[in-house]
């Protein structure tokens, strides 16, 4: 099912780091392909070692990443609307590393991989603005390790 972008809502995504760069008219391109998925508190969207190449953008709603350690799992991060998970797994085409369970009940909107792929133009956009995320959470990373 496509999303339907009703004007204040492409204005509203277009103000998202994830779509900085990208004009009105490359995002309902984008959002032709997307899905919006209703995700229950305590559902989980993605689980970590599953297969799959979709990006999550939480529209409403809280949702938590978790990561499986010494078969305990542990919280990384608490995630809120306008934020985005399953990145890695789309640049990588591996399997999923982590977790991500609703904590309230979510409306996500879900881009799948193949299809960014088919448009060169927007996904270099949406790469770049991917791997500013990315590099943002690795330097994050590196100040707690660090700095403790």
């Amino acid at each position: 099912m496509s999303v339907h972008c009703e004007p204040e809502t492409c204005q509203l995504l277009l103000r998202l780091d994830l779509f900085r760069g990208l004009e009105a008219a490359e995002l309902v391109r984008l959002l032709t392909e997307a899905e919006l998925i209703e995700c229950r508190a305590g559902k989980y969207p993605i689980r970590e070692g599953e297969q799959d190449i979709h990006l999550f953008i939480i529209l409403a709603g809280k949702a938590a990443i978790y990561k499986r350690s010494l078969g305990v799992n542990k919280l990384i991060k608490e995630l809120g609307p306008g934020e985005c998970f399953g990145e890695m797994s789309l640049i990588e085409c591996r399997s999923r590393s982590a977790s991500v369970r609703a904590i309230t009940h979510c409306r996500l909107l879900r881009l799948d991989g193949a299809q960014i792929t088919k448009l060169p133009d927007i996904a270099s956009k949406l790469f770049r603005n991917i791997a500013r995320l990315l590099s943002q959470r690795l330097r994050h990373a590196n100040d707690l390790l660090t700095l403790g």
